[in-house]
């Protein structure tokens, strides 16, 4: 690809005056030494790599984009900030064949070269630390000498953290690197922090007998705080870590973090006796809080957890620990987003209608989120506006938010590890408002419903066995054994009810029901060679088999814009592009006004899409599709 035809010579000669009119002589001398080697026609970078490196600084991130390739440019797109995945992807591959090297050793010497530069570049090296972990053990085996490097060496504890987790995904010991790390204390942190980035969470289950004793270690407190946020993380303990924890809060024992790792337990974990005493616990820390620090984030996570734990007493106890807390500040509600599950951690808000609302969002995922509030009814309408937009900041700094009435409140988009607090009053009318991420794509799976009631408690207290719904991280391994039930008796209508909910329907078809934006599924079970097991391997999958028909291309246009979507029809001179589940997401390109077209390794179906379910509802949908839609193909009893 020529990259100098995105962009006209006479643009990038005027630019180029432009940082030579405020490049320091310094520079100017080091560039004169090497001489400037022309990329491509009408784009110019000095050899030397400290001068390129200013001059692509200078670049916003749509002209680094833009800008024609080479190793200078790969190397920016690595290291800079708030660049979609798919050009990391590109400069690991480019970088690799220029420098006739893997992609996994050119990700660690970028995070080698991020981890010098601080805390600038923390934002790249958490999105880097996602795609570390996906490579192979034996491939990070054989980088096991970087990886350790980095381990003990590395400035940020980020860096040395996500070293610890490559070297136990690479398969190391945990003996040995626990008693070499147990030395010293800011390193045994380390690695007690690199815990939760193991995928699957069976490999975090050794860890448990190892980091509970040191919720009694009061010093230093930099570990213990890594090993009460850990704790949460491994499954199977929530009872004795919420016991742990809650005396760790009474006590006023790091009391933020134990009231942040509380709040990460799921709900219907909490024990349903003993609450009361830790409610008021902080309702007493609170009072004594200055109104000031009350919407700091510290009193405003206490004041969350306190309103979820009122929400699980009796209502009589409810209703009086609400009152105390309502005299003492506003409402808060906690979310935070699920790392690669494209989806919030909790899928129902609850506010009083007219009354003051704080919603903090924190982004633990890879990949940018926001969070935004619309009237009843409109979710679908501003999610696919949204898809629609340029990647433009409305006046208040905002991207991909609708400028429409029935938006009530939305946040920034933030980046890894960011957190926003969006500060509004409730609808005046009660109802089911909703609430979605608009990042395009993000709307048919980050969704959730902000119910605006009367009164909070007594809704809570209907709503107490089912206000957030179970989430288990379903493997085939979990669910192989038992697939002989989706045989005949299975409820197939609830199968289709589950096909609709899930969000399936908007972009598959099965026997008339739904779009036809993925494959026609009513054929489905036979396209798999009748097997259940690799079907499901494909649900719980979704790219390790994607068709050529149904791959998504990131096009980039000699304009500078960019759609993704999957080609429909192409001929000599145009393409046809569906971006979205919809027709009139349906548009024609001339070839002659495209720059590039790069197809996405990921599938648009995101992952985790069953893990709001149990096993039969798994199996009834499995059936569903099995029988091509066909309700009356099985004798079934619901």
């Amino acid at each position: 690809m020529d990259g100098g035809a995105r962009m006209p010579r006479r643009r990038w000669c005027r630019r180029l005056t432009r940082w030579g009119a405020v490049v320091g002589w310094g520079l100017l001398a080091m560039a004169q030494d090497a001489p400037s080697t022309p990329a491509a026609p009408g784009f110019f970078l000095p050899a030397n790599p400290v001068a390129a490196a200013y001059v692509l600084g200078r670049l916003s991130n749509k002209e680094l984009i833009a800008a024609p390739r080479g190793e200078f440019v790969y190397t920016a797109l690595l290291e800079r900030a708030g660049l979609e995945r798919k050009y990391r992807l590109e400069a690991l591959e480019g970088l690799a064949k220029l420098r006739h090297s893997t992609g996994l050793a050119q990700l660690l010497a970028g995070l080698t070269d991020l981890d010098k530069k601080g805390e600038t570049g923390t934002n790249v090296v958490r999105e880097l630390g996602g795609l570390l972990l996906q490579a192979k053990p034996e491939e990070l085996a054989a980088q096991r000498p970087v990886l350790e490097t980095l381990a003990t060496e590395a400035q940020l504890p980020l860096t040395r953290e996500l070293a610890d987790a490559g070297l136990l995904t690479a398969g190391l010991p945990i003996d040995q690197l626990w008693q070499r790390a147990a030395a010293r204390p800011e390193q045994l942190a380390d690695l007690v922090r690199a815990i939760p980035w193991l995928r699957p969470p069976a490999q975090r289950a050794p860890f448990y007998p190892r980091l509970e004793p040191l919720l009694r270690q009061p010093d230093p407190a930099e570990l213990r705080q890594a090993a009460m946020l850990t704790l949460v993380t491994i499954p199977g303990h929530d009872t004795a870590t919420f016991a742990a924890l809650a005396a760790l809060a009474q006590a006023g024992a790091e009391r933020a973090t134990a009231i942040n790792a509380l709040e990460r337990i799921p709900k219907s974990s909490w024990p349903t006796n003993n609450l009361a005493p830790l409610l008021a616990s902080l309702v007493q820390y609170l009072q004594q809080l200055p109104p000031s620090a009350r919407t700091e984030t510290d009193g405003l996570e206490a004041f969350q957890c306190a309103n979820d734990l009122a929400a699980r007493l009796p209502l009589d106890q409810a209703r009086a620990a609400t009152r105390t807390l309502r005299a003492l500040g506003v409402r808060v509600e906690v979310l935070h987003t699920v790392y690669e599950q494209m989806r919030y951690d909790r899928q129902l808000l609850v506010a009083e209608a007219g009354q003051p609302l704080v919603v903090i969002l924190e982004n633990d995922d890879a990949m940018p989120h926001n969070l935004t509030i619309v009237t009843p009814g409109a979710l679908e309408e501003i999610g696919t506006t949204a898809e629609k937009m340029a990647p433009e900041p409305d006046a208040q700094g905002r991207l991909y938010v609708p400028a429409s009435p029935k938006v009530l409140a939305a946040t920034r988009m933030l980046d890894p590890g960011q957190t926003a607090k969006l500060s509004l009053e409730a609808p005046a009318q009660p109802g089911d408002y909703q609430y979605l991420c608009t990042y395009p794509g993000h709307s048919r799976r980050m969704t959730g419903t902000l119910a605006v009631v009367k009164d909070v408690e007594a809704y809570l207290a209907s709503q107490a066995t089912n206000a957030q719904p179970k989430l288990t991280e379903w493997t085939l391994a979990a669910l192989a054994p038992d697939l002989a039930k989706v045989g005949y008796g299975r409820d197939l209508e609830d199968g289709r009810t589950l096909f609709t909910k899930l969000g399936c329907a908007q972009c598959h078809r099965i026997n008339g029901l739904g779009n036809l934006y993925g494959p026609d599924l009513t054929e489905v079970f036979t396209r798999w060679n009748h097997d259940h097991a690799q079907l499901l391997d494909q649900i719980l999958e979704p790219s390790k088999v994607i068709a050529d028909r149904y791959r998504n291309y990131e096009f980039e246009l000699k304009n500078g814009d960019s759609l993704t979507g999957m080609i429909l029809k192409e001929d000599a001179d145009t393409l046809t592009i569906q971006t979205g589940p919809a027709d009139n997401l349906i548009q024609t390109v001339k070839k002659s006004d495209l720059a590039e077209r790069q197809p996405q390794k990921s599938s648009v179906m995101p992952l985790g899409l069953l893990n709001l379910l149990d096993k039969n509802q798994i199996f009834d949908l499995l059936a569903f599709l099995e029988a091509g839609g066909n309700l009356a193909a099985h004798v079934h009893h619901p």
